[in-house]
């Protein structure tokens, strides 16, 4: 099996990071070809005459390498799916009293996140959370399960109704 080469992306990326680290490093005597070159031979352990002949892997241990040397935070690797115009819809209505469908989503990790961050803001933890849901007047009417995007959905709007910051409290005025 042939071994990919290196990705524009990342060619880009490893130049961008060597230039940082040749101008915060003590290593480095020049700013020349053949110094940037030696480095990366020497890090991959064989000879390479460009960042052309790296492959897949070497290109993305090079830039660990890197970051990891400058204490450069790694860009986050996971890329968030385009959402459909339905699931658009549906997160933003279903839970909605005036809104029927005809099915209902099961709570996703995303919409769990946003129901914590607005336990974080409000300074809750998980028993105040049940504690409010299992009162009788709570968003879900005395249900402490999370099952549904409806059900995420108005707890977190209740939450959000809640939160003590007063640019929320001006924008639910209006």
């Amino acid at each position: 099996m042939i071994p990919q080469s290196i990705t524009p992306a990342q060619r880009q990326r490893l130049q961008i990071l060597y230039a940082q680290f040749e101008r915060h490093s003590l290593d480095c005597p020049g700013a020349s070809r053949e110094a940037r070159m030696s480095w990366a031979s020497k890090m991959i352990r064989r000879e390479v005459a460009s960042f052309n002949d790296l492959t897949l892997e070497e290109a993305k241990r090079l830039i660990d390498i890197l970051q990891g040397t400058l204490g450069v935070k790694v860009p986050s690797k996971t890329k968030r799916r385009p959402q459909t115009r339905r699931d658009g819809e549906k997160a933003g209505t279903e839970g909605r009293r005036d809104q029927i469908h005809a099915e209902n989503t099961l709570v996703g990790q995303g919409e769990l996140r946003m129901i914590q961050r607005d336990l974080d803001r409000l300074g809750w933890d998980r028993t105040r959370l049940e504690a409010f849901l299992a009162s009788p007047r709570g968003p879900n009417k005395g249900r402490t399960t999370i099952l549904t995007l409806g059900d995420a959905n108005r707890i977190h709007w209740a939450l959000k109704r809640l939160n003590p910051n007063p640019a929320n409290k001006e924008r639910t005025a209006s």
